[in-house]
């Protein structure tokens, strides 16, 4: 039997927190939040001491190693701006309230580096991380889900209402949002972070929306522990762009002989 009622569950959450109310929660709001803290520990995946994991922040610094020669080097950002500062922590994250540091972590540095949307020439700075002890936290991912598939499912069974339910929960953490549409937008993932924090988890792991890897979010910053740094520098960027059906751009042929519709695009920046 699913924890949910339908494959709608989370928009309905979503939409209601957002429109209506944000702390009070009405009935089928409070409930899909208790199916969520129950069918969570179901979903819970352990983290090992010494994991490693990665963080990146845009930016780098430069320093002077020779008086002599005043040539200057650059090197990573200081600790210091590698880990969150909870007195810094103005604004809310994917996970985090405003005023709360959580610690944003992935699995592979492709991935750290890509969720900073870096411009060409940009430097980043890259941290590895150690897990300091023993950790758990909930998988929001549930699997691969065909394009178009719950559109036609009318009766779906238990078990798939529950993986549509957790592919909606993983998208809406790995969706790239608008600074502007921040406070709003990530209010539905942040609560859901909170009920798996009052749940006993540590953090809470979602794929990336940007590269192959799963990105976490660690409660507790003292969770994982900064070993090492790395400085890269941005030096291509490339999108790849599929029209939505019969909304492509139709390109005629210059000499007036044809033209056909644009599917897909495809950018890559300069060398």
């Amino acid at each position: 039997m699913s924890a949910f009622d339908t494959k709608y569950d989370f928009f309905q959450f979503a939409q209601m927190v957002r429109t209506e109310r944000r702390r009070v929660f009405p009935g089928k709001a409070k409930k899909f939040l208790t199916a969520v803290g129950s069918a969570g520990k179901a979903r819970a995946y352990p983290l090992k001491q010494g994991s490693r994991l990665y963080r990146a922040q845009l930016g780098s610094e430069f320093v002077v190693r020779d008086e002599e020669t005043a040539i200057e080097e650059e090197v990573p950002l200081p600790k210091s701006r590698m880990t969150p500062d909870p007195r810094f922590i103005k604004a809310g994250g994917r996970a985090n309230p405003p005023g709360f540091a959580y610690l944003y972590l992935a699995t592979t540095p492709e991935t750290a580096l890509a969720e900073m949307r870096p411009w060409v020439g940009e430097a980043i700075s890259l941290a590895l991380f150690e897990i300091q002890r023993p950790i758990k936290v909930v998988v929001c991912r549930a699997g691969e889900e065909a394009a178009g598939e719950r559109l036609f499912d009318e009766n779906p069974p238990a078990d798939k209402i529950a993986s549509y339910v957790w592919n909606d929960i993983s998208r809406a953490f790995a969706r790239p949002v608008n600074r502007e549409d921040q406070d709003t937008a990530y209010l539905p993932t942040q609560i859901l972070a909170e009920v798996f924090k009052a749940n006993g988890f540590d953090g809470v792991a979602y794929r990336s929306g940007l590269e192959q890897g799963t990105n976490l979010a660690l409660f507790d910053l003292t969770a994982a522990t900064l070993v090492h740094q790395f400085v890269y520098t941005t030096k291509k960027v490339r999108y790849d762009f599929e029209a939505v059906p019969n909304f492509g751009i139709y390109r005629r042929e210059r000499d007036g002989s044809g033209g056909k519709y644009l599917d897909s695009i495809h950018t890559e920046s300069p060398h």
